[in-house]
């Protein structure tokens, strides 16, 4: 058995499913073991898809994905899709082949430094010199995966070491991880969590990687304690549940700015405190240091990856770990009578597609997404980049079985295609929708195929207002100039589509749109639904 082979039983034992990926003439060897293998492997038509599809396969499961590449070109193709897992602490496994030990490092044709390259964006980064190395290795990185997943981890292995037959006596080898966290501070946390009158909860992406969702629920439900969430926190509170106050951040809705800002403690938990979660109407405060100043006091904040950590007091740790810790505690019993039922008035707010939809069959971009939107509360929706990622944000109002998965730190354009894939791929018999821009769609149009090989039953909402909106709003807002280098001169998408396989069909009013969708909500098969809409700015953050 050589270190491929093994690589792939590893993987296999693992319960390791699918792999997404490129092959090339560096990376042959672990391809002529994965044809071996029960492991599918999804042929993307470009490695970007393949690290981004991987990506969101790994947020809608749970699991870490898996993306492969080739040397050179191949890899750094993979650039943006593992960037994008690094930004959100997504855990995805990188695995790319190399030029032989012979030709590295002599400028010979695809050699390139790509453990410098990827070091920046990965937790872990690997360049094994032997087969025995690789296979320690890859062991270590999924046990990191299972105790520590707060990012993707890179695995850089040469042709010749691929094919490395001296592998027998480690494939068997115990590799034990244990990460080291710091629950010093939870004793000075139940004493917040005890003298508390105005709590506040900020959940995030974190709850569900240490398998928290039921626990934070008993707490919040137990406690009565008002909640908002993070871009990537949303879902794991039903949006109807009187306690749950929305997104926080720049799309915040001025129910959870209210509770934010007049809460006495704030309990952050797998949440990462950036700049995004953290943008509300800061008072003229000039920096994020003076916001934080102001703020800082009454944090707590709870997750396993330690640069995150803000607040006074920091937690570097498991959530569910933090939960069993203060379970059994007197906490929450000083809250005040009147913090609930005040800031339930808040949620009485107008609902903002009342505010921002349009009247009859002028068909705005807001208002195709709440008809989206309306008509998917049960399914997992892949966002993009774009001005219409803000009224998606805006409408989004899912129930327990719906989710968003967008991209939060890094926002590539052309990432709802590629997350389709890896969310349909991971959720079989789940409705899987995107939405996105024109300028979006032809990031990775290509695609189309993976996902009409795969008879994938997304359906792909394109937006096309034959402009990149949210450049030309900030163009005009930002700089005061008129648009330039805007305006796009789009391809005919339906005919694409079909030249693909897909089905698709052209709407430019609700009428159509609505029509559009129980077609593609019947036929259970991918389908492209292009949607004419107007040029309309969104309200942009303060």
């Amino acid at each position: 058995m050589n270190t491929a082979e093994a690589m792939v039983k590893i993987l296999e034992n693992e319960g390791i499913k699918f792999i997404f990926g490129v092959p090339g003439e560096q990376i042959a060897g672990f391809y002529k073991a994965l044809s071996k293998s029960k492991i599918k492997h999804i042929l993307c038509r470009n490695e970007q898809t393949a690290g981004i599809a991987g990506d969101v396969y790994s947020r809608t499961s749970q699991k870490f994905g898996v993306c492969v590449s080739t040397a050179g070109p191949g890899a750094l193709n993979l650039i943006m899709g593992v960037a994008t897992a690094f930004k959100d602490s997504v855990p995805l496994l990188i695995i790319t082949a190399d030029v032989p030990n012979s030709l590295k490092g002599k400028n010979t044709m695809q050699d390139i430094d790509l453990p410098a390259i990827f070091k920046p964006i990965t937790v872990k980064n690997y360049d094994p010199e032997n087969g025995k190395t690789a296979i320690l290795n890859l062991k270590e990185a999924i046990e990191i995966f299972k105790k520590e997943p707060r990012g993707p981890i890179h695995l850089n292995i040469r042709k010749d070491i691929l094919c490395d037959e001296d592998v027998e006596d480690v494939i068997n080898e115990e590799v034990k991880y244990n990460p080291k966290y710091d629950y010093l501070s939870v004793d000075l946390s139940i004493q917040k969590l005890k003298s508390t009158t105005k709590p506040l909860i900020i959940l995030g992406e974190g709850v569900r990687r240490s398998n928290s969702v039921d626990d934070v629920k008993k707490l919040i439900e137990k406690h009565k304690i008002p909640t908002v969430h993070t871009y990537h926190g949303n879902g794991i509170l039903d949006s109807e549940n009187l306690l749950n106050f929305g997104i926080i951040g720049i799309r915040g809705s001025i129910a959870s700015i209210t509770v934010f800002k007049d809460s006495d403690l704030i309990l952050a938990l797998g949440a990462t405190l950036n700049e995004r979660t953290l943008n509300l109407d800061k008072e003229e405060l000039d920096t994020m240091d003076d916001f934080m100043k102001k703020f800082d006091k009454k944090i707590i904040h709870v997750n396993i990856d330690k640069s995150t950590l803000k607040g006074e007091i920091k937690i570097n740790g498991d959530v569910k770990e933090f939960l069993n810790r203060i379970k059994n505690e007197n906490i929450f019993n000083n809250i005040d009578d009147n913090w609930l039922s005040i800031n339930l008035k808040n949620k009485d707010i107008p609902d903002k597609s009342k505010i921002y939809s349009s009247d009859g069959d002028i068909l705005k971009p807001q208002k195709a997404i709440e008809t989206i939107l309306n008509t998917h509360e049960d399914s997992l929706i892949v966002g993009d980049a774009g001005s219409h990622t803000s009224w998606v944000l805006i409408f989004h109002n899912p129930s327990e079985k719906g989710r968003l998965i967008n991209s939060g730190g890094l926002v590539p354009m052309g990432y709802g295609l590629p997350g389709a894939i890896g969310a349909s791929i991971a959720n079989p018999g789940k409705e899987v929708v995107t939405i996105m821009g024109d300028g979006d769609l032809q990031m990775n149009i290509q695609d189309l195929a993976t996902i009409a090989e795969h008879k994938l039953p997304i359906t792909l909402f394109v937006l096309n207002n034959n402009q990149l909106g949210i450049i030309r709003q900030w163009e005009e807002c930002l700089y005061n100039m008129k648009p330039y280098a805007v305006n796009l001169e789009n391809p005919d998408f339906i005919v694409i589509s079909k030249g693909y396989g897909i089905e698709a069909e052209k709407v430019s009013n609700s009428k159509e749109l609505v029509s559009a969708i129980k077609k593609a909500k019947s036929l259970k098969k991918p389908y492209l639904i292009e949607i004419m809409v107007s040029r309309e700015n969104i309200p942009l953050p303060g």
